[in-house]
């Protein structure tokens, strides 16, 4: 028998990278890893952080299609509006995520 894996109901602070890369960074570093999250029972990982560009966002990777966020999805326009719920994009749509905490 598999042992279940442990989550929490993700915020947005759960989700910041350790070592994050900023387009203004004068010294080089290397983006730690993202998250691994289920994000409406699909898995996957995510990061919020500048990723390399100018401004805050949230990137998730999945490992199946997601029917709002295919399996690369990447925005800018993101609330969590509590814990494990993402407001995102202009259509005010929404998805749930967990963060596993024993990954």
């Amino acid at each position: 028998m598999e042992k279940e894996s442990k989550t929490i109901l993700a915020t947005e602070k759960d989700l910041y990278l350790e070592q994050d890369v900023h387009r203004f960074d004068e010294v080089e570093h290397v983006l730690s890893e993202p998250h691994p999250v289920r994000v409406d029972g699909i898995k996957g990982t995510a990061a919020v952080g500048s990723l390399g560009g100018y401004s805050t966002r949230i990137r998730i990777l999945l490992e199946k299609e997601h029917p709002d966020l295919g399996k690369e999805f990447q925005t800018k326009y993101f609330m969590f509006i509590k814990p494990g719920v993402c407001l995102w994009g202009h259509d005010e749509k929404t998805f749930t995520i967990e963060k596993f905490i024993d990954a």
